[in-house]
This record gives C-alpha cells, structure tokens and sequence, in this order.
C-alpha cells in the first residue's frame, strides 16, 4: 500500500462524508490527513509498524488506526461503509470541473442525478436550470466539463505511464527469454499525456514472454508481433517484441510519430537489422536525434546538418526555485526543504510560500512574513558552510489579483528576494481579459518569473486561453522568466511554446513547485518536456550557477 493509495482512500472518505451530510469536521479532518500522507517522504506503512505514523502533523490517533486499516487489511472500513450508501456513479459525478461535493449532493437529492450519463441527460435537457443557483451558463459549464471528461478518461498523465511502465520493465526484464526490455512510443518521447504505455522486448522467444504477458495483464490479446493488455494500476499498455539483432531499428521505429520516420527516410533506405539506435542514425549520415524531438521532421533537417542543441539535463540544474513549506500548504519545514534540496546536489533554493489572498492554502500574512525572513537569515548562516553548501532566496509565490496587481503593498514586495506571480483564483476568462491580466502582472517591477502560465491542470482542468506570444513578448521586455512548473499534473508552460519563448531571449524556470521534500524531485518531468522544446542550459533560468543567478536578481 503506497502512500498515494492511502491519500487518496481518505480523500475519497472525506468527499464521501461531504456528500452524505456527514460529520463536516471530520471530513476535514480526512482531508487534512490525506494532505499530509501525501508529502510524506517515509513510507506510512513503515511509520505504522514503527509506531511514529502519529508524529506526523495532522495525523492523530484515529488516523493512524486507519492508516493501519488500510496497511494490514487492504481497505478502509469506514470508506467502504459510505461507498454503500452513494449510487455507484456518484463518485464519478464529482469528478466534473466546477461541482464538487456540494453541488453533486444537490444534482443527488433534488434531481435524481446518479450518473455521468444522467447529468449528460440533464444538461442537454435544460433540467439543471430548475435548481437554484443553477443558471444557464453553470448548465452548460456542466456540459462542457463532463464532455472534457470523458476526454480526459482514455489519457494518462506521462508520471502514471511512467511508474507503470517501471512496475512492468521490473518484473519483465529479469526473465530468462528477455535479453532486453525498455520504454518505447509517446512514453519515450515524454508526451505530457498519452493513451497507453508501449515497451520494447527484444527476445529470441517471444512465446515464452507473450505467455507470461498474458498472465500478468488484464484484457490480455495477442495482436502482430505484440500482445495489448492493462497493467495492475489500470494503464493500457502495448508490448512489442523484435530480435536482439533488429532492437536498434525496431526501438526507432516504434518510438518517432509517422511524421518523424518519415522524415528520416527520405535521407535514405532505413537499415532493418540495426542492433542500436545510434548506428541507424550514423548509416543514413544523421546526427543521433534525441527521443524527446521526434515528434515532428523539424529535427531530422537539424540532424542533417548535424546541428542539434545539447538538450538540458537534470544535471545542468544549480538552483531548486518555487518551493513551498508548513508556512503556507506544504507539509515540511523551511529547513527540512532547504536540507532536501540541498542533499540532491542543489546550491540554492528559492522558498515561496502562498500570499495572502489565498487563504485555502494558508497564505502568509505580512506579520508571517517577515517571521520567515528572519527563519531565512538563519539558516542561511547555518547552511552556508560544510561541503555541500546552500543558500536560500526568500521568495513568494504572489497572487495575481483580477486586475493584474500583485497581492502585497509594495513596501513588502520589495523586500522578497524574488517573486513568482501566479494566477490562482477567477480561471474563467477570455483570452484577452487572460493575456492583459497576465501582462499586467509581467509589467510589475516586482515580478521576476510568472508561475504557471495558463493555470491548467492536466486532465482535470483547461488552461485558461492566453495569447501566447503577447506573453512571451512582455516577459522579454521586462526580463520576467516564464515558468515551466515541473509538477506532473501541471506541466505548464506547455512544451510547444518553450522553443519560441527561448528564441525571443526569455528565460525558462523548471520549477518542481514542491509542496513537499518528496516533490523536489518534480524537476525530472520539468527537464522531460522541457527537450520537447528544444531548451538548452544556457535558455534556463535554474541552471545559471550561483554568482550568475545572483547576478540576475540584481
């Protein structure tokens, strides 16, 4: 049982309670409790055997008997209970943009609204209008939201695929008939989203690896050289097997889009019984095009002229920015972030806490302020020496308010060793009342990187629309640097812009918004689809060295 499962069984109790008119404290209390197994960095089921689950915050004696529940008898009995006494589709409803449970609730009682099909019915039926509060535009936000969904519900988020796919490699490659196993399709290419999870075996036996498949995945079928089926955590997945000697050529095969191997066909005819990816490459006179751009042909005529950039690497990263801590919503100390960050080989650290104005999320107030600034000072005479030194930046992650300002007067603006300014409230916009809000904020003197551009939540939520190069245009004039915030549910700056912001001179942040120690780690996904835009060292923010991003600040 990992401690996503476990947040998430008492995030569901707690919604459950919400919708049955439950105890409102308690389902707090879940909520609270999930949040906190979440960032967690130990395994709770560890902490459970060694009796420390309770020196959590946020995790009292109750929760912890449920956590033990959950650990030793694989469900939750109270979770289970409530589950019987909703619809089976209630959950489901839920899940649409802009409901949540007080309003499923009121679709349950006074509609009779169990199921996605019956809210579709609804809807298109003008019935959700009868309902106070419920007018025309809520109806069809409905509609559109729950259409997204069933979009959303045949796509995976590329960290899913990904821990689904290691699941997989993990049992599959110490097979004796596997001479070699590893990712291959959109999963390689690091695509944000995806339909399934493909893998390449190479093998001399594929009846003995087809056979074993067939008994490991769910909806198991044999199809031409491959067998389809469902790994354990539901991810569709795709398996297809090659000779050792054809690995080379099969791996680039099934990895490039249409668009991609046809390109690089037409440098000549493609060898089939290439051993290596490199070598194919080499026999067509290419430089070697990294998974990551084989979307389109636009990086074959590159490798024709063998003029490539050297694609950024979680290596080139110096610096860990846009961080959060108990001050706000995070669930470890300034310190306990700080010394992570600085135990993965970072030599600075940008704390930013949530402002004011979102007060969800525990937004500092100016008094907390200023008690974290004097926490900073601290610990930056604390961590300045050894031999892994660190320094921390005081930051924010300031509020864009409606009307473009920053939340804070500027007297206290200013005093932030840099601000991150996000939107976080009011998404429903068009996109010019979007792109003058977000310029607004990049126009402020204050503001150095403007946090997750379009706000959006991978499918789960919409972006706002933003006019992307006005944006870019404005970062540029006022050396703001956009953010690409590496959070796997955000990945925002989308990839496809990131090749033009850098072309236009603006600097791009891989940000792990981290809300956790365990989160830090966010800064992979950042880098993945930062190469989908061609980024380099040089066009990235966090991958100045110290003195040089001291030098920018100033």
């Amino acid at each position: 049982m990992q401690n996503d499962d476990i947040a998430q069984a008492f995030q569901d109790t707690a919604d459950l309670l919400e919708l049955t008119a439950g105890n409102p404290h308690r389902a707090r209390a879940f909520s609270r409790a999930a949040r906190a197994i979440e960032g967690l960095e130990a395994s709770a089921a560890e902490r459970v055997q060694a009796g420390t689950l309770t020196e959590v915050s946020g995790i009292g004696a109750g929760m912890a008997e449920h956590v033990a529940e959950l650990v030793n008898g694989g469900s939750l009995p109270l979770r289970d209970e409530l589950m019987g006494a909703v619809p089976p589709g209630l959950m489901d409803v839920m899940k649409v943009q802009g409901l949540g449970t007080k309003r499923t609730r009121r679709l349950w009682t006074e509609l009779g609204i169990t199921s996605l099909d019956e809210l579709e019915r609804a809807a298109e039926a003008d019935e959700i209008t009868a309902l106070s509060g419920f007018g025309a535009k809520t109806q069809q936000n409905i509609l559109d939201n729950l259409r997204q969904l069933r979009r959303y519900e045949s796509q995976w988020r590329l960290d899913d695929a990904w821990a689904a796919t290691h699941t997989l490699l993990e049992a599959l490659r110490p097979l004796p008939a596997v001479n070699r196993a590893a990712p291959t399709g959109a999963l390689r290419r690091r695509c944000e989203t995806l339909s399934r999870a493909e893998v390449l075996v190479a093998t001399e036996a594929p009846k003995a690896v087809r056979d074993w498949l067939e008994d490991r995945l769910a909806e198991a079928a044999l199809e031409d050289k491959a067998v389809t089926g469902r790994g354990t955590e539901g991810v569709p997945f795709r398996v297809h097997f090659t000779p050792p000697s054809h690995f080379g050529t099969a791996w680039w095969r099934t990895t490039g889009t249409e668009e991609h191997c046809a390109a690089v066909s037409t440098h000549g005819e493609v060898p089939t019984a290439c051993a290596e990816e490199t070598a194919l490459y080499d026999r067509l006179d290419l430089a070697y095009v990294p998974p990551a751009l084989r979307e389109t042909g636009e990086a074959v005529a590159a490798a024709a002229r063998h003029a490539l950039p050297s694609l950024i690497t979680t290596d080139d990263l110096h610096g860990c920015l846009h961080n959060h801590s108990t001050y706000s919503d995070g669930s470890h100390s300034l310190r306990e972030m700080a010394v992570a960050a600085r135990t993965r080989g970072y030599s600075y650290f940008g704390i930013c806490d949530h402002s004011q104005s979102l007060q969800i999320a525990n937004g500092l107030s100016p008094d907390s302020v200023r008690t974290q600034r004097e926490e900073v000072d601290r610990l930056n005479e604390e961590l300045a020496t050894g031999p892994s030194p660190i320094r921390i930046f005081h930051g924010i992650e300031s509020d864009i308010l409606r009307d473009g300002s920053l939340d804070y007067e500027d007297a206290l603006l200013e005093r932030f060793d840099f601000i991150v300014a996000s939107v976080h409230s009011g998404f429903s916009m068009h996109e010019d009342e979007a792109t003058e809000r977000l310029v607004r904020a990049i126009e402020n003197p204050f503001t150095r990187i403007l946090g997750h551009p379009t706000g959006r939540l991978l499918l789960r939520r919409e972006g706002y629309p933003i006019d992307h190069a006005t944006i870019i245009e404005a970062c540029a004039e006022n050396d703001v640097a956009l953010e690409v915030n590496a959070n796997p549910n955000r990945l925002d700056l989308d990839w496809r812009w990131i090749r033009q912001a850098a072309d236009a001179g603006v600097l791009l942040s891989i940000n792990p918004d981290a809300h956790s120690t365990q989160q830090i780690a966010n800064t992979r996904w950042g880098v993945a689809v930062s190469r989908k835009g061609w980024l380099t060292p040089q066009q990235c923010l966090n991958a100045k060295p110290l003195p040089a991003f001291v030098e920018w600040l100033d």
